[in-house]
């Protein structure tokens, strides 16, 4: 009997030494480590037990079939290049042989880049998924072909890795990724475990290819497993914590502990991930906290909370699998209903959504999170994620917009391959009816200050549709917007949020994340964040009134509006307090406009305040032939302030507006049209009706390119309008009317618009259109507060509340009034009145004979 005594490795988490002493006795080898199995292998994905189950679904069930036919296609050719040349095929990987001595195994080129698409980040990723994908079908078939060029690629990976030394740098320190482990947790260390879990019968019976000595030879289970504590210590010991990272870098902490033999060890390492938080990575409980804390949501931008609620769903899911005890499914629930949020913020032509903070415009449902959800239902007997995850997945496959046989191209961005659990976990078939998933009216993403509004045309095409929100909040990820708005029109986001750029650039630190790209308000040019995560903390927009309320029946199919409140407070020189009223008004099934009311005051002396808004096209043009003059140094002061990336910004971050071109004092009436001729067969348009007002200038600029807008414009200089007013814009508010149209610049319906002021304050605006031949005129009234009252005997009405909209025809004659916030409204002997003296929401029309009326509660009306 002959013994090998390898060094002694040790290592510390927390306070705990593990201990790993290679004692191995080779006679009794397989017998001895068989024994100290708790379970057979593969575990992690799949059991033994699974594999009749699978085969059945794939032999009885068509789209189970057609998946896997591609998905074994897929590997083949890989396979048969490997087995003809094993050292060429595996000698692609970036591997240092110039350091590696003669025999010795060469460790990997350490990657530091990832941009390269054809470097050697990608073959690292490649080769593994392919791997991986030999694995899955070495258990359905028991083919050793696939065995064998799975193993041969665990072990350069093994061999790979050891030599080299991991990041002792907490912050982000990795291994292979020696800069960013949270990319290699997800890329690298969550899937050599599951390689390995699937060849593992293999490596017990069979010798594996070695690159070194071009030979087959044993498999290092105790240098595999080496592997996995490391990975999992860097996933403990490694990060940051109160954001996506511990989300993101559990896959790899979870594998890793179900890849080692001890079940004691197995539990201690999963305690990290189910129970225990670190001073480095959060637990299960405290990751769901955060759904129980903000309504539901992860509260992070929307492509950072869609990815870590469908992680979450995927170890919930692999976890329950594992061990059915835990139950994880009935514990938290919380993540699980969230996966459909996304949905309900995408505009209305169902391909784009809503932008706030480093999120994309790109809306793609993630059915695989859907049908975990569905699988975990079905698992432990919950019935409500069973009823909510069926209908929606047979309607997505009903509508095709989902196929279940679909295999997709390889992913090679930073995730997690969980690709064939498409194959392993989904269930035969799924139970529930067909359903319309309608998107609400309103809408509320409280974590982001954001309040969403949405108007249908019964024409049931999107490009007549309308959609607008407000919002702005602090959160992991988030930007210093203010109170931002994006506009939808003729299909399309039209005014856009800048979007984002390469993170630690220049350009996304010091304007995609700072006030200038949004389509907001920057009082004193001091607005900024200050503060929390990279110091770009702003206050909560909130809500004043919001009618109708989220997922509520409006009581008008024309109206809704929402008035939502900011304080402008960071650093000292904003000094702010604003309001916004965003109002969507429809007048035919093909028109309708927005209001945009916005208020700012200011506690420092010689205040002025700029408004924002990006459209995008090619330029702006106005019927009113303004004289522009060349304004360079405008708003250049901003891009002498300091920069420490993450700490401190060149607020609020204009000085990269170009080709600036002011007006000087304008105090009429303008109208500016953004045009976009690349949208499609004819142009699309937003046309602006701005209302005079004294003090104030208009300037002109292109702006950087609004990265998630459609393109070619995302690429494109962004035209961008701003309007400076000198003084407070409080009681002369800024009062913009948006109408997008399409085709020639005098299309579309609004023909004028007029303020209403008493005693030189604002009211509301006198809007007059031309709707299918027919000139109408609708009164937009806009007070103070509910309390407040307003009568003007021109206009022959007197009003108590907040927001109420009039619509008279062409004589004059009153065809209906809404009330969005209001207890009375009066116009000459017509009135409408709330029966409690409160204020309502009430929306009364007028034709012939009786008034018609939607109201939430009593009105009378009287004529």
């Amino acid at each position: 009997m002959k013994i090998f005594v390898l060094k002694k490795v040790e290592w510390k988490l927390n306070g705990i030494s593990f201990m790993a002493c290679s004692i191995f006795v080779l006679f009794n080898f397989i017998f001895t480590f068989l024994e100290a199995q708790d379970q057979v292998r593969p575990m992690i994905w799949v059991k033994p037990a699974d594999k009749a189950v699978i085969l059945d679904k794939i032999k009885n069930h068509e789209w189970a079939a057609q998946y896997y036919k591609t998905f074994a296609d897929r590997v083949q050719e890989d396979v048969a290049v490997y087995l003809k040349d094993p050292k060429a095929y595996l000698g692609k990987l970036p591997l240092d042989w110039k350091k590696s001595k003669e025999g010795e195994d060469p460790s990997f080129v350490p990657i530091l880049k990832f941009n390269d698409s054809k470097g050697a980040h990608n073959a690292v990723k490649a080769y593994i998924q392919i791997a991986i994908d030999c694995g899955v079908l070495y258990f359905l078939t028991n083919d050793e072909k696939y065995a064998e060029y799975a193993s041969a690629v665990l072990n350069v990976y093994i061999h790979g890795l050891l030599p080299l030394t991991p990041s002792d740098t907490e912050m982000n320190g990795g291994w292979l990724y020696p800069n960013d482990h949270l990319r290699e947790a997800r890329e690298v260390g969550a899937q050599i475990p599951v390689l390995y879990d699937f060849v593992f019968p293999y490596l017990l019976k069979n010798k594996v290819y070695d690159l070194v000595s071009d030979s087959k030879k044993t498999f290092s289970i105790p240098n595999a497993e080496t592997v996995f504590r490391t990975y999992a210590k860097l996933a403990i010991n490694h990060g940051i914590i109160n954001c996506n990272w511990p989300v993101f870098e559990s896959s790899s902490l979870v594998c890793n502990a179900l890849a080692l033999s001890d079940k004691n060890e197995r539990n201690e390492l999963l305690k990290y991930f189910l129970k225990e938080n670190t001073a480095h990575q959060d637990a299960l409980p405290k990751m769901v906290s955060e759904y129980k804390d903000h309504e539901g949501n992860w509260p992070e931008s929307l492509n950072y909370s869609s990815g870590a609620t469908a992680y979450i769903a995927y170890l919930m899911t692999l976890l329950t699998k594992y061990d059915s005890s835990l139950q994880l499914g009935s514990k938290y629930p919380e993540p699980l209903f969230a996966l459909p949020t996304p949905y309900y913020l995408t505009y209305p032509n169902k391909s784009e959504t809503i932008v706030f903070g480093d999120g994309h415009r790109d809306y793609h449902t993630n059915y695989d999170a859907f049908e975990m959800a569905y699988t975990l239902g079905q698992l432990e007997k919950i019935d409500t994620l069973v009823k909510t995850f069926g209908p929606l997945i047979n309607t997505a496959i009903i509508n095709k917009k989902y196929d279940r046989g679909a295999l997709r191209e390889r992913s090679l961005g930073a995730s997690v391959y969980t690709e064939p659990t498409q194959l392993l976990w989904f269930a035969e078939t799924i139970e529930g009816q067909t359903k319309e998933y309608k998107l609400p009216t309103t809408f509320q993403l409280p974590f982001a200050g954001i309040f969403i509004q949405r108007n249908f045309s019964s024409t049931k095409n999107p490009d007549d549709d309308l959609m607008g929100f407000v919002g702005g909040g602090h959160f992991v990820h988030g930007h210093a917007s203010g109170m931002n708005m994006e506009l939808y029109g003729q299909g399309h986001v039209l005014g856009v949020k800048a979007g984002r750029s390469s993170y630690q650039s220049d350009i996304h630190e010091n304007y995609y994340r700072l006030f200038a790209s949004h389509n907001t308000v920057i009082v004193n040019g001091e607005s900024q964040g200050e503060g929390g995560w990279a110091n770009l903390e702003i206050n909560q927009v909130e809500e004043v009134v919001m009618e109708p309320k989220p997922w509520a029946k409006p009581v008008s199919p024309h109206h809704s509006f929402t008035v939502t409140s900011f304080v402008d407070n960071k650093g000292d020189g904003a000094e702010a307090v604003q309001e916004r009223t965003l109002a969507i008004i429809r007048t035919s099934p093909t028109t309708g406009y927005y209001v945009d009311i916005f208020k700012s005051k200011s506690e420092k002396p010689n205040q002025f305040h700029d408004y924002i808004y990006h459209n995008i096209g090619e330029e702006i043009v106005s019927p009113q032939k303004l004289e522009w003059h060349e304004d360079s140094l405008r708003f250049k002061a901003s891009a002498k302030k300091e920069w420490v990336n993450n700490r401190k910004a060149r607020n609020p971050g204009w000085h990269y507006f170009e080709d600036v071109q002011s007006t000087g004092l304008y105090d009429k009436n303008v109208e500016f049209i953004f045009s976009a001729s690349q949208l499609g067969s004819t142009p699309i348009n937003m046309k602006l009706f701005i209302p005079g007002n004294q003090k104030r200038e208009f300037t002109k600029v292109m702006a950087p390119p609004a990265t998630e807008a459609h393109a070619p414009y995302d690429k494109k200089k962004n035209p961008t309008i701003i309007v400076r007013q000198h003084g407070e814009a409080w009681s002369n508010p800024f009062a913009v009317v948006y109408e997008p149209t399409s085709g020639d610049h005098k299309n579309g319906s609004v023909t004028a618009v007029e303020n209403i002021l008493h005693n030189g304050k604002f009211m509301g605006l006198k809007i007059t259109s031309q709707v299918d031949g027919t000139s109408i005129t609708q009164v937009v009234l806009l007070l103070d507060s509910g309390e407040a009252k307003f009568e003007d005997k021109k206009l022959g009405i007197t009003f108590s509340g907040r927001y109420a909209v009039a619509t008279f025809n062409a004589k004059n004659k009153l065809q209906s009034v809404y009330m969005g916030e209001g207890s009375s409204f009066q116009y000459k002997k017509t009135s409408v009145v709330s029966d409690s003296g409160e204020n309502i929401s009430a929306y009364v029309t007028f034709n012939e004979g009786q008034p018609a009326v939607e109201s939430e509660a009593i009105v009378t009306v009287k004529q």
